[in-house]
């Protein structure tokens, strides 16, 4: 199904009626799995179709990047299912991630008999020990997170139920750089971790971390309506599945498809096992020209909501994250076939244009949210006295900042950075 574009007027968004995220540009043995997963869970597409762009980008990991002509970019993507309670909207993602599961308790055994065999070597090198290579990992410390991005072949995928505690966690240590590290990661930026203590630094080369969790509706504001992650562009580093409408019909009884289940395990394990993949695919010919198109449609939009700092930062995040779905969904041809090539197809550009239609979409309904749009109202929490500043701003107009500046003991430098988001 086409999902249509946001309307516009005078700059102000409407939402769309109605928006689904379409799966007819997927390989048909992915279109199977997922109508498989949607129709007996009796859940929405979308959950299923978000929990398989992250298994298949999780799979591809660091080995794969996308090149656009000026910048390089991960085939990473962090997502988040927003609907209330009771919808079911964890049960179908643990279904589509079992075979990372699986990969991570292969890999597990394989640690322990090379750690054995190491162990016994009288010769061994005590300065490079074994390591457990993981592919899913559940609630971490940031210690424990960095540790395993340094020795992972490939990259991880963060899996959160209950996202809320993810950025819980990150409120408590922002002054310890975690989220500035956090943000470097979306990049798949290579630096390094001083630990304390420590003579030897962690070394992140290209690191790689999905993220991936799932939101009651009415824990937005208080969880993405932080003011840091409005304004750090954290939350529009995210994409928002958030289907408008939710049936809850009668259990039925029928089970799973294990053949489709088995075929879909069987996928992402040739392609996490494919010993060749690696290097840079590129948007060239018609796509490039199909990007353009799209990435001009949202330069459009920045200029028409230029006041609204959080509106032009989703459209210039809409303008990366269509091109990893772009590389994402190229990559699934690896699903049913043993090669790949290096040059986007159209019809992978295609159908990331109309995903980010739905994305755009939802990113409006959580901007309306966090903001209490339909009470002209921000509800977002200021954390520090800049953030204060501007929440005044927002409701009472400042029209002297030099008698403002002098009210609050202030100088006139530090209100003016602060308004402009400077500071």
């Amino acid at each position: 199904m086409s999902a249509s574009k946001p309307n516009s007027n005078n700059g102000k968004l409407r939402l769309h009626d109605e928006v689904g995220l379409p799966i007819d540009g997927l390989p048909l043995q992915v279109q199977t799995f997922i109508n498989e997963i949607a129709s007996k869970y009796d859940c929405p597409s979308e959950f299923v179709v978000a929990a398989v762009f992250s298994a298949v980008s999780t799979v591809i990991g660091k080995r794969i990047m996308i090149y656009d002509g000026f910048y390089t970019n991960p085939l990473e993507i962090w997502l988040t299912i927003v609907a209330p309670s009771g919808s079911n909207k964890t049960a179908p993602s643990k279904e589509v991630f079992k075979p990372l599961r699986e990969i991570n308790n292969r890999n597990g055994e394989l640690f322990k008999r090379e750690y054995a065999t190491w162990k016994t070597n009288k010769d061994r090198d005590e300065s490079n020990p074994p390591r457990l290579n993981q592919i899913i990992v559940d609630d971490l410390t940031e210690e424990a997170r960095n540790t395993i991005l340094q020795y992972s072949k490939t990259g991880i995928l963060a899996y959160q139920p209950e996202i809320k505690g993810f950025f819980d966690d990150l409120n408590r240590y922002v002054k310890s750089g975690a989220i500035s590290r956090i943000l470097r990661l979306f990049d798949g930026d290579s630096f390094v971790v001083n630990r304390k203590g420590e003579e030897e630094p962690l070394i992140l080369r290209n690191a790689f971390m999905n993220i991936f969790g799932d939101i009651q509706p009415d824990l937005l504001r208080s969880t993405f309506g932080n003011e840091l992650f409005v304004y750090n562009g954290m939350n529009q580093r995210f994409l928002f599945v958030w289907p408008d409408n939710f049936e809850f019909p009668p259990r039925e009884i029928i089970h799973l498809d294990q053949e489709i289940l088995n075929k879909w395990a069987a996928s992402l394990t040739r392609i996490y096992n494919y010993e060749h993949l690696e290097g840079t695919i590129n948007i060239t010919g018609k796509c490039e020209h199909m990007y353009k198109e799209y990435y001009d449609s949202l330069q459009e939009k920045k200029a028409a909501n230029i006041d609204n700092s959080y509106l032009i930062s989703i459209y210039g995040k809409l303008q990366i994250h269509v091109e990893r779905l772009a590389g994402i969904v190229h990559m699934m041809s690896l699903i049913e076939n043993s090669s790949y090539t290096f040059n986007i197809s159209e019809q992978a550009m295609d159908y990331a244009i109309r995903c980010m239609h739905y994305f755009e979409h939802t990113a409006i309904k959580v901007y309306e949210k966090i903001f209490d749009i339909n009470q002209q109202k921000s509800v977002v929490t200021p954390n520090t006295i800049a953030g204060w500043i501007r929440l005044f701003a927002e409701n009472v107009r400042i029209t002297n900042q030099k008698a403002f500046a002098h009210g609050i003991s202030r100088d006139p430098a530090y209100i003016s950075k602060a308004l402009n988001g400077k500071v």
